[in-house]
């Protein structure tokens, strides 16, 4: 029963034995220097993958140029880490920096080539209030180049600038059906005046809509790292080609978080073409106002895409299409339509006088139109002011009209931008309201504000059809004398 105690000295002594063996040859293989191997067909791999994004880095490097712009006017510098100088753009950037910040005339940019003889790309709220703008050569900071403004469009923030420069090597762009998300791209530019900055990431997201950027939607977005001063540099693809050209970011402090958005290739080219052109930009224009398809329409109407047409307007293209109220556009020639924005940019994009294809559903059946995409001058109308009412209005488009929570119905009428203090209206409007009726007379942009202004100086009080949120209600009072 009970065992000699060299048999327990014996067991125990087994364990420890195999430990001490495994500790020399420990100790012996560590005597050993271990020398990393590389198999040589991995090498290659690497380098392989590597060269797309040194080649497209070397590529920036000889097309993508530095802007600083002399402001005619006061400018928030990008370098001092607000790129954007309108309040449009606060949810974007967080709060602005106090006044006394904002005294710098000079902002800096990028820009990029896209022709051979001289044609630079940029965002337009870079140089809009351009007195002078300088171009440097990131690989030759100290040779700057004066530019000339060519022309630029605020409904999409994208604008052309000229060198006197020959056979200069410049950027393609790529075709918006070839971009996928989770695609590799490139950003480059230069944020904080930290000049020939190389970025990358993945295209997060496509037609990103109701941000409140610009009228014009679609945009890409990207977690490649944009901060300030990479506005108006291009997002490229991995063949050097444009996808899209780096715009706002989304951001609580003003630096990179992730969220970037770039304006598609589409629209640059479109853009681009047309300023080199005319200087100025003209619009694709069809005629309805259109609405989402909730799901408490979706049976109704036997679809959960497209456009919903909730008007169609007297003599317009799509009136003469044969479009009805009820109808839901489905496509655009063979661009598909999910929702009314990718609607209003396919459309824009078009050039007036071209006949497009339409798919609809009627009835919940499918049916095709053509159409005849009317002028529609996109450059920014001017704004009015009208002294006797104290008042500035603006034009109503999809991105001021969702500004001030209106309904995309209320397409036509102006918005108050700003009201003097000794204005008539204080108290009985406020900015953001929607004018759609001057004395009865329908109005459609700020030139029409004035001039039916113009007409009722002689009566004796005018009477105004404004709007907040879908609720109409009269104004009527008596201006002040003109001038007053």
């Amino acid at each position: 029963m009970f065992k000699p105690f060299s048999y327990y000295l014996i067991g125990l002594s087994l364990p420890f034995g195999l430990v001490t063996d495994f500790q020399l040859i420990a100790a012996q293989s560590a005597d050993t220097a271990y020398e990393p191997r590389l198999d040589k067909s991995y090498v290659k791999i690497v380098d392989e993958v590597q060269k797309p994004f040194i080649y497209v880095s070397t590529k920036a490097k000889r097309t993508v140029v530095q802007l600083k712009v002399e402001c005619s006017s006061l400018q928030i510098p990008e370098m001092n880490g607000w790129p954007f100088d309108d309040e449009f753009f606060n949810q974007f950037f967080g709060k602005k920096p106090p006044q006394d910040q904002q005294r710098a005339k000079m902002s800096l940019g990028t820009g990029f080539f896209v022709s051979p003889d001289g044609y630079i790309m940029t965002n337009y709220h870079v140089v809009k209030n351009a007195k002078t703008i300088k171009v440097s050569f990131l690989d030759h900071l100290e040779n700057e180049m004066p530019a000339e403004f060519i022309g630029g469009d605020p409904k999409t923030d994208v604008a052309v600038i000229k060198v006197n420069v020959d056979n200069h090597e410049y950027l393609n762009f790529a075709e918006d059906n070839s971009v996928e998300v989770g695609q590799c791209v490139i950003a480059a530019g230069n944020p904080f005046e930290l000049t020939t900055s190389i970025t990358m990431g993945v295209i997060s997201a496509k037609n990103r809509n109701n941000l409140q950027i610009t009228d014009v939607g679609d945009f890409i977005q990207t977690d490649a790292a944009i901060n300030p001063g990479n506005s108006g540099g291009p997002l490229l693809n991995l063949y050097g080609e444009v996808v899209g050209m780096n715009t706002a970011i989304l951001s609580n402090s003003g630096g990179y978080m992730g969220v970037g958005f770039a304006i598609p290739s589409s629209i640059c080219q479109n853009i681009m073409y047309q300023l080199k052109k005319d200087g100025q930009v003209r619009w694709g224009y069809l005629g309805v106002s259109v609405q989402f398809i909730d799901a408490s329409l979706a049976e109704a109407f036997g679809t959960t895409k497209g456009a919903l047409v909730a008007s169609v307007q007297k003599g317009s293209p799509a009136d003469k299409a044969g479009i009805v109220a009820g109808d839901v556009i489905l496509g655009v020639d063979a661009k598909n339509i999910n929702t009314p924005q990718e609607l209003e940019s396919a459309v824009r994009l078009k050039a007036p006088g071209k006949e497009i294809s339409l798919r609809i559903l009627r009835e919940k059946k499918e049916q095709k139109l053509k159409a005849v995409i009317d002028d529609r001058q996109a450059t920014e109308v001017g704004d009015g002011y009208d002294a006797r009412l104290g008042i500035h209005v603006e034009p109503a488009t999809q991105g001021s009209l969702q500004r001030y929570s209106h309904s995309l119905l209320d397409a036509e009428g102006v918005i108050v931008k700003s009201i003097d203090d000794n204005s008539p209206l204080k108290g009985k409007v406020q900015v953001g309201y929607l004018i759609s009726q001057v004395n009865n007379k329908k109005i459609k942009s700020a030139t029409d504000f004035v001039e039916a202004m113009k007409e009722s100086q002689n009566k004796i009080a005018t009477l105004l059809l404004v709007s907040q949120r879908g609720q109409y209600f009269f104004v009527s009072m008596t201006p002040s004398p003109k001038g007053k």
